[in-house]
C-alpha cells in the first residue's frame, strides 16, 4: 500500500517529504499526526450508502471529501470510519465517479480501498480483491407512484416499460430479466436516473432495497416494488452482496478488514443502515 508515515524528527521529515515529492508515491496529503492514512474511494452520490453534504450543512458524523469543501456521510462512511479507527489510521474520503473507482485503485493507486456499495462480481474479482460482505440486500423496481406499472407483482409484468439503470452495475445487467421491457441506454449515476424517472423520461429503474428506501424517503412521488420469493430477480449471492475492494496481493490488509467486519452482527449492520436512511438528504 502506498501510504505515508510521519517521522518525529524535523530533519528526517523534510528529507522524507522531498523523497516522496520526487517519487510521486503517495495516496494523500500529509496528515497532522503520526498515523498512516487510509484513502477510501466512493461516489458520494449513492444514498444511503454514500452521499455529499455541502459545508453549510455539515454535521459531526460527516467526513471531509478530499480536495473539496464538501463532506461525505452514509453507510459506507460509517464502515470506513470503523475500519480506520480499528486500524489506527487517518481516514481520507475521495469522491470518484463509479466508472473511475477501480482504475483509481489499481492503475493510478490514488485510493487504498473502494467502499462504495460495490458487489464482488466475478468480473471485478479478476482485477481487484474483495473482503467478505459488509451488507446483503435484495433488488427492487423504483417507479412513479402514478405509473401504470405500479401494483405489478412479478418481473414478468413490465412488458413495454422503458427501463434505465446505472452504467457498469448489476442493476443494468438485471434489466434483461424484465421480459418485454425496453432496455434503455444506462446513465452514469443514480441521482440522474431518479430525476429522469420523475420527469417521465423513463418508467422505472432497478435498485437495491436500501437505496430505493432512501430514494422514496426523499421523493414521495416515487415508490418501489419488492417482489415475493419466486417472483423477483434471479441473482447470485455475490451480486446481491456488497464488499470492500482493495488491490490484489494485500493479504494482511484483507485479513485485518475481514476481522473487523466479523465483529459486526447482522443486527448492527441493519441498525447502521437504518441510521443512514434516517440521515440521508
Amino acid at each position: 500500500m502506498k501510504m505515508k508515515r510521519f517521522i518525529l524528527s524535523f530533519t528526517i521529515l523534510m528529507f522524507g517529504s522531498l523523497f516522496i515529492a520526487c517519487n510521486g508515491e503517495t495516496t494523500s496529503e500529509a496528515t497532522t499526526d503520526e498515523r498512516e492514512t487510509l484513502v477510501v474511494g466512493m461516489e458520494a452520490a449513492y444514498a444511503p450508502f454514500n452521499w455529499t453534504i455541502d459545508a453549510a450543512g455539515a454535521y459531526d458524523e460527516a467526513v471531509p471529501i478530499y480536495g473539496t469543501n464538501n463532506f461525505a456521510d452514509g453507510y459506507d462512511v460509517m464502515i470506513a470510519k470503523l475500519i480506520a479507527e480499528e486500524l489506527n489510521m487517518n481516514l481520507v474520503i475521495k469522491a470518484v465517479e463509479w466508472e473511475g473507482l477501480i482504475p483509481s485503485l489499481v492503475t493510478s493507486e490514488e485510493i487504498d480501498l473502494i467502499i462504495a456499495g460495490m458487489s464482488p462480481t466475478a468480473e471485478r474479482a479478476e482485477t481487484v480483491a474483495f473482503t467478505n460482505e459488509y451488507y446483503q440486500s435484495t433488488h427492487v423496481v423504483v417507479l412513479r407512484a402514478d405509473s401504470v406499472y405500479n401494483g405489478s407483482t412479478s418481473i414478468l409484468d413490465f412488458s413495454g416499460a422503458d427501463v434505465v439503470a446505472q452504467l457498469g452495475t448489476i442493476y443494468d445487467d438485471l434489466v434483461v430479466q424484465l421480459i418485454g421491457a425496453n432496455h434503455e441506454n444506462p446513465l452514469g449515476d443514480v441521482p440522474t436516473i431518479i430525476t429522469a424517472i420523475k420527469e417521465g423520461t423513463y418508467d422505472l429503474t432497478i435498485l437495491e432495497l436500501p437505496v430505493a428506501q432512501a430514494v422514496v424517503e426523499s421523493n414521495p412521488e416515487l415508490t418501489f416494488i419488492e417482489f415475493t420469493e419466486g417472483n423477483g430477480f434471479d441473482i447470485s449471492y455475490e451480486d446481491s452482496a456488497v464488499a470492500i475492494a482493495l488491490r490484489q496481493g494485500e493479504t494482511d490488509l484483507l485479513n485485518s478488514i475481514n476481522a473487523i467486519l466479523a465483529t459486526l452482527s447482522l443486527e448492527e449492520r441493519e441498525a447502521l443502515m437504518a441510521e443512514a436512511i434516517t440521515r440521508q438528504p
